[in-house]
């Protein structure tokens, strides 16, 4: 059952269990309203003889009998001759008309409601007596007191139960309009998205309550879920095409070795080389793959404290082996310590190390630095290349992204250094990036934890 349903059956119910509380009400109410009346004209019963001999034998006497009256002027005074006749001697001041119609069969001293043949008021309440001269005495009191009684209630009632369901309909007409009904579209927005919809967006009311902020999150989610699904077909299609060029050379060497190209040795062995560089090349794609899944899954191993001036003279007596000629300077004034893997660090700073002789000329200066701020190692590398353009900046660190795809390609880059960093350095809990002025050159760097009290 929906939210909504849920509502309106309450809603139901409490008109139902107001409907009934105030039948109940009521009659209990009538009930007490008819006892007390029932215990008035009971309790005249031991002395109706007295009262109805008082009453016809002050008959001729105006002063006794204005007395009588008065002492019983709410009630209704009667007799009934042996031979059927009746005769009243009092009626309430308040209905001096008031005859009722007795029963066929008389009722001994059982009060009963009976209808009216004359007077204002279309039903009272009696009780008869029989006297020992054989007559019957009637007592009766006007109803109209405890049936305006009765109105009142029902009509007090009837008010309380429209302000209480108005109040009630209000409360669920705002819970729909601004909790049920945003909900429901967002429902039927994800459902869509289910289906395969992802350009849907939820409507979002801008009032600030819950519903508002889920609809916040939810397009938010929608936007990120997009996003995802764009970079993995992104991924998708460059590593398709990343694996797609060493494969395509690997058929067409062979298709040439079947078709009897290579009838010097020279030319074979020159195939060979090329293949085996496209077989490498492509090993190394899928070893670069498969580390940033396993960092995807798992993280990061256990990390351990690592001095970074060390690392980076090792890396900057590696860098001299391959470029002598390059000059290369390490800044690095005091200990630095570090929480990382050890090989993770390693093939971070190389990362860097391999953009910047990769992409410089052979004269311009590589500068290795490692410092510490506010608890935080820092790395930096940095070379007076030619420098990013500022629109590239944002996207280095995706994968498969290439600032100049052509150059990376031919350079024997993949687009998957910078994106392994970024995973590396995110699941160390820190952070990365590049600062870079086109014509002065690049520095990239990263952030991690250092190790406790060093």
């Amino acid at each position: 059952m929906s939210l909504r349903s849920r509502l309106i059956a309450a809603f139901v119910a409490v008109f139902v269990l107001l409907g009934v509380s105030s039948v109940v009400v009521t009659l209990v109410q009538r009930s007490y309203l008819m006892g007390q009346v029932d215990q008035q004209l009971t309790n005249l019963t031991p002395a109706a003889g007295a009262v109805i001999s008082r009453l016809a034998n002050n008959a001729t006497r105006p002063n006794a009998q204005s007395a009588l009256q008065s002492e019983f002027s709410e009630f209704y005074i009667g007799r009934v001759a042996p031979d059927g006749r009746m005769q009243t001697f009092v009626a309430p001041v308040s209905d001096p008309e008031l005859v009722p119609e007795l029963p066929t069969v008389p009722v001994y001293g059982t009060p009963l409601t009976v209808r009216t043949s004359g007077g204002s008021v279309n039903r009272v309440r009696i009780i008869e007596t029989r006297l020992n001269d054989g007559s019957i005495s009637i007592f009766g009191v006007s109803m109209s007191a405890t049936e305006a009684a009765i109105r009142r209630l029902i009509i007090t009632e009837g008010i309380a139960s429209l302000i209480v369901l108005s109040v009630m309909g209000l409360v669920v007409f705002w819970v729909v309009r601004l909790g049920i009904r945003p909900i429901r579209r967002m429902t039927e927005a994800a459902d869509a998205i289910s289906a395969g919809s992802i350009d849907t967006r939820v409507d979002v009311p801008s009032d600030g309550t819950e519903a508002a902020r889920l609809g916040h999150a939810l397009n938010t989610m929608i936007d990120t879920t997009r996003a995802t699904e764009t970079r993995l077909r992104q991924f998708v299609s460059d590593a398709s095409h990343e694996l797609r060029t060493p494969l395509t050379t690997l058929r067409g060497y062979t298709a040439l070795y079947e078709a009897g190209g290579f009838e010097r040795k020279e030319d074979l062995d020159d195939a060979m080389r090329r293949m085996g560089n496209e077989a490498a090349r492509m090993g190394r794609i899928v070893d670069d793959l498969l580390l940033l899944a396993k960092l995807d899954e798992h993280g990061a191993p256990a990390p351990e404290p690592v001095e970074l001036g060390g690392v980076l003279r090792d890396l900057a007596s590696d860098i001299t082996v391959v470029q002598p000629g390059r000059p290369v300077s390490v800044e690095c004034p005091e200990p630095v310590i570090a929480l990382i893997d050890r090989d993770h660090l390693t093939q971070t700073i190389t990362a860097f190390t391999t953009n910047a002789l990769r992409y410089t000329d052979a004269t311009a200066e590589i500068i290795l630095r490692a410092s510490v701020s506010k608890g935080r190692a820092r790395v930096e590398v940095s070379d007076r290349g030619p420098g990013i353009v500022e629109a590239d900046l944002p996207r280095l660190f995706d994968r498969f992204y290439r600032a100049d795809s052509g150059r990376s390609r031919a350079a024997g880059g993949n687009g998957l250094g910078l994106a392994i960093v970024a995973s590396i350095i995110s699941s160390n809990h820190g952070t990365y990036g590049v600062n870079s002025v086109v014509g002065l050159g690049s520095t990239f760097w990263f952030e991690l934890p250092t190790a406790p009290n060093s």
